[in-house]
Protein backbone atom coordinates (compact mmCIF):
# COMPACT_ATOMS: atom_id res chain seq x y z
CA UNK A 1 0.00 0.00 0.00
CA UNK A 2 1.35 3.46 -0.70
CA UNK A 3 0.13 6.77 0.98
CA UNK A 4 -0.28 9.62 -0.56
CA UNK A 5 -0.05 12.97 0.80
CA UNK A 6 -0.44 16.28 -0.79
CA UNK A 7 0.26 19.87 0.04
CA UNK A 8 -1.61 22.79 -1.25
CA UNK A 9 -1.16 26.29 -0.86
CA UNK A 10 -3.88 29.10 -2.11
CA UNK A 11 -4.61 32.74 -0.97
CA UNK A 12 -7.78 34.33 -0.37
CA UNK A 13 -9.14 37.68 -0.78
CA UNK A 14 -8.75 39.71 2.71
CA UNK A 15 -12.36 40.57 2.67
CA UNK A 16 -13.03 36.75 2.38
CA UNK A 17 -10.56 35.20 5.34
CA UNK A 18 -13.92 34.46 7.43
CA UNK A 19 -15.84 32.58 5.19
CA UNK A 20 -13.05 30.28 4.37
CA UNK A 21 -12.41 30.03 7.65
CA UNK A 22 -15.64 28.35 8.14
CA UNK A 23 -15.36 26.17 5.10
CA UNK A 24 -12.12 24.35 5.87
CA UNK A 25 -13.44 23.80 9.26
CA UNK A 26 -16.31 22.16 7.76
CA UNK A 27 -14.38 20.13 5.62
CA UNK A 28 -12.08 19.14 8.30
CA UNK A 29 -15.24 18.12 10.27
CA UNK A 30 -16.41 16.27 7.29
CA UNK A 31 -13.00 14.61 6.81
CA UNK A 32 -13.18 13.57 10.66
CA UNK A 33 -16.35 11.61 10.16
CA UNK A 34 -16.16 10.05 6.75
CA UNK A 35 -12.18 9.30 6.69
CA UNK A 36 -11.01 8.38 9.92
CA UNK A 37 -7.71 7.51 8.51
CA UNK A 38 -7.08 10.45 6.68
CA UNK A 39 -4.68 13.14 8.63
CA UNK A 40 -5.38 17.09 7.47
CA UNK A 41 -3.87 19.74 8.46
CA UNK A 42 -4.54 23.43 7.86
CA UNK A 43 -2.20 26.17 8.33
CA UNK A 44 -2.16 29.69 7.79
CA UNK A 45 0.55 31.69 7.23
CA UNK A 46 1.13 34.55 9.54
CA UNK A 47 -0.80 37.61 9.20
CA UNK A 48 -1.22 36.93 5.67
CA UNK A 49 -4.21 35.84 3.60
CA UNK A 50 -2.50 32.40 2.49
CA UNK A 51 -3.11 28.98 3.67
CA UNK A 52 -1.77 25.64 3.24
CA UNK A 53 -3.09 22.14 3.44
CA UNK A 54 -0.90 18.81 4.01
CA UNK A 55 -3.52 15.79 3.66
CA UNK A 56 -2.12 12.15 4.28
CA UNK A 57 -4.26 9.26 2.79
CA UNK A 58 -3.70 5.79 3.70
CA UNK A 59 -3.88 4.82 -0.45
CA UNK A 60 -4.77 6.20 -3.86
CA UNK A 61 -8.41 4.67 -3.75
CA UNK A 62 -8.62 6.68 -0.39
CA UNK A 63 -7.55 10.35 -2.42
CA UNK A 64 -10.10 9.35 -5.17
CA UNK A 65 -13.05 8.65 -2.79
CA UNK A 66 -11.82 12.39 -0.98
CA UNK A 67 -11.61 13.90 -4.11
CA UNK A 68 -14.84 12.55 -5.49
CA UNK A 69 -16.94 13.25 -2.21
CA UNK A 70 -19.53 15.84 -2.34
CA UNK A 71 -18.37 17.38 0.87
CA UNK A 72 -14.65 18.18 -0.89
CA UNK A 73 -17.11 19.74 -4.01
CA UNK A 74 -19.00 22.00 -1.65
CA UNK A 75 -15.45 23.49 -0.26
CA UNK A 76 -14.14 23.66 -3.61
CA UNK A 77 -17.14 26.07 -4.64
CA UNK A 78 -17.09 28.19 -1.87
CA UNK A 79 -13.23 28.27 -1.98
CA UNK A 80 -12.35 29.45 -5.74
CA UNK A 81 -14.63 32.48 -6.10
CA UNK A 82 -12.74 33.64 -2.84
CA UNK A 83 -9.04 33.00 -3.87
CA UNK A 84 -6.63 35.14 -5.90
CA UNK A 85 -5.32 33.13 -8.27
CA UNK A 86 -5.42 29.17 -8.81
CA UNK A 87 -4.25 27.03 -5.60
CA UNK A 88 -1.45 25.09 -6.04
CA UNK A 89 -1.19 21.49 -5.30
CA UNK A 90 1.96 19.53 -4.80
CA UNK A 91 1.78 15.47 -4.01
CA UNK A 92 5.14 14.69 -1.95
CA UNK A 93 6.79 11.45 -0.98
CA UNK A 94 7.51 11.03 2.66
CA UNK A 95 10.96 10.51 3.53
CA UNK A 96 11.04 10.90 7.43
CA UNK A 97 9.24 11.13 10.64
CA UNK A 98 9.66 11.89 14.02
CA UNK A 99 5.99 11.00 14.90
CA UNK A 100 4.04 7.88 14.13
CA UNK A 101 0.99 9.63 13.53
CA UNK A 102 2.66 10.98 10.34
CA UNK A 103 3.36 6.86 9.16
CA UNK A 104 -0.28 5.56 8.12
CA UNK A 105 1.35 2.50 6.51
CA UNK A 106 0.08 -0.79 8.49
CA UNK A 107 2.35 -3.15 9.94
CA UNK A 108 2.50 -6.88 9.26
Amino acid sequence: MSVKYTLSRFTVRQEKIKEVKRALAELASDIRRNEPRTLYLVFREESKCTFLTLVSFESEAAWRRHAQSRYVDRFVKKLLPACEGKPLFLDLQLLASSRKQWMLERRP
